[in-house]
């Protein structure tokens, strides 16, 4: 890990919390987000102090990389991204002036929920592709980040701004409402006209070459496999329905959802969801998780990290079926990945079980890991993981296996035979055959190969016979035993 990175990062919270007080998680989850290049917005009332601490921290990067935006309702494509260049339109030229947005390496929109429904639906493309597409022309910068205010209170009669779409949401990595830190007395004290003093004077501590830097490394922390299929099982319990298990969770109205939990007497943990999330909400809990590692100082992310980046993945991405009662969003989303956790724990026998017959198959593992189904339907995806690795590596050894000679061949389905459950073994050893010399050294190695055979072969040795046909199976162990045909 780079110290010197690092240290930069661990001065930047140090200063934004001399100007921004509040709860220390806010400053991580905006922090986790810079060094992951994964994009967030905040929301929250006005007067909350998510513009400040956006702010803030823009501060001290060299403004070359810095691009804001700030959200009114006529502000369309033209205002925001790009516009013709008219001086040149006007001789027949089709010419584009791309706005500086279009080609900062971090870019700040404050307050989206006012930019019209045009640039609104140019962001699209900005949060997913990096790029903007205007008169035929596309540009733009990678990697980057995006950085965004809004204020979700200000919709109902309100000409400035409009209802932010849920696919919008979903293209951010993060959402995290930031709570008003003068209803709390503890903070509210603190906050007096030294805080904007401060702001200013904060110096610039990130250069271009700095800001790619981190994105690299971070990128570059490790997620272990069991960190991986935690992540899978997460997303399979927030979505799993008996029910309807071939859904499209963005197309699953909450109405439908409620009905089919009603005809579900269990109590799993997907019944308290309205709408599960999309398939996104996986790489953005990877991507944020990481940048969390980083804060700690870690080299590779832990389940501590999936805790943090939780809340801020689900927070627009599923709806609770108690939502309406929800007063704390965070504490609420907090205990449901406690729940999950719990849930995860009781089923960690199975997650070794996986672990062990990903490096080597046994049939009656794999049957005790197939109980676990039954105890917890949701598990069957996670099983199904498993089949699919074994899939992917029947597919790789076969393609080694197709060209091989005998001897390669033998080698290859030992592993295979190895690694891999009965039924995915035919290919390899189907229209193989083998003939062999009967003798004392032939005996001596069948015994070590199979004792049923040595048996057979003994029998036809005594009786006079000089040679013997082996088929499949026992024709590559015994290749592979003996390097070849020849004794």
């Amino acid at each position: 890990m780079n110290s010197v990175l690092r240290d930069k990062l661990m001065q930047t919270k140090i200063l934004l919390k001399k100007v921004f007080i509040h709860e220390e998680y806010y400053i991580d989850s905006v922090l986790a987000s810079f060094a992951s290049d994964a994009h967030i917005c905040l929301l929250g009332y006005r007067g909350g102090g998510k513009t400040h601490l956006c702010e803030s921290l823009l501060k001290m990067m060299d403004n070359s990389i810095v691009s804001t935006v700030q959200g009114y309702l006529t502000a369309e494509i033209e205002d925001v991204f790009a516009r013709p260049d008219i001086s040149k339109l006007i001789k027949g030229d089709e010419e584009v002036i791309f706005k500086k947005t279009v080609y900062a390496r971090v870019k700040f929109y404050d307050e989206i929920q006012r930019l019209g429904v045009g640039a609104l639906s140019t962001m699209f493309r900005m949060l997913t592709k990096g790029t903007v597409i205007y008169m035929d022309r596309e540009e733009g910068v990678k990697p980057f980040w995006v950085l965004a205010t809004a204020n979700p209170t200000e919709v109902s009669n309100d000409t400035l701004n409009i209802m932010l779409p849920e696919p919008l949401w979903d293209r951010f990595d993060g959402v995290i409402w930031i709570t008003t830190a003068l209803g709390k007395f503890k903070y509210s004290i603190e906050i007096d006209e030294r805080i904007e003093r401060l702001k200013e004077a904060l110096p610039v501590i990130w250069s271009e070459k700095d800001v790619l830097e981190l994105w690299r490394e971070v990128d570059g922390i490790e997620i272990p496999e069991d960190i991986k299929l935690i992540v899978t099982m997460i997303l399979g319990i927030v979505s799993f329905c008996q029910y309807a298990q071939d859904y499209d969770a963005s197309s699953l109205t909450e109405e439908v959802k409620r009905e089919l939990c009603s005809k579900c007497s269990k109590s799993y943990i997907c019944s308290l969801i309205a709408r599960p999330p999309s398939v996104r909400a996986k790489m953005s809990l990877l991507r944020l998780a990481k940048g969390f590692a980083y804060l700690r100082g870690s080299s590779k992310v832990e389940l501590v990290d999936l805790e943090k980046a939780f809340p801020l993945v689900f927070w627009k991405r599923i709806r609770l079926m108690n939502e309406e009662m929800v007063t704390d969003r965070l504490r609420e989303l907090r205990e449901l990945f406690n729940k999950i956790k719990t849930e995860i724990t009781e089923v960690k026998e199975a997650i070794d079980l996986i672990n062990k017959l990903k490096n080597r198959y046994n049939d009656n593992e794999y049957r005790r890991l197939r109980s676990f189904v039954n105890a917890k339907i949701w598990f069957k995806g996670v099983v199904e993981i498993l089949d699919e690795h074994y899939a992917k590596l029947k597919e790789k050894l076969m393609e080694k296996y197709v060209n091989a000679d005998l001897v390669q061949k033998a080698k290859i389905y030992m592993i295979a035979k190895s690694k891999l459950p009965p039924e995915h073994l035919k290919e390899f050893y189907e229209n193989v055959e083998v003939t062999i010399p009967l003798d004392p050294k032939t005996l001596a190695k069948f015994s070590s190969i199979d004792r049923n055979w040595f048996i057979i072969a003994k029998e036809r040795f005594e009786r006079g016979e000089k040679e013997m046909t082996l088929y499949g199976d026992l024709a590559l162990r015994y290749i592979a035993l003996t390097g070849g045909v020849n004794p």
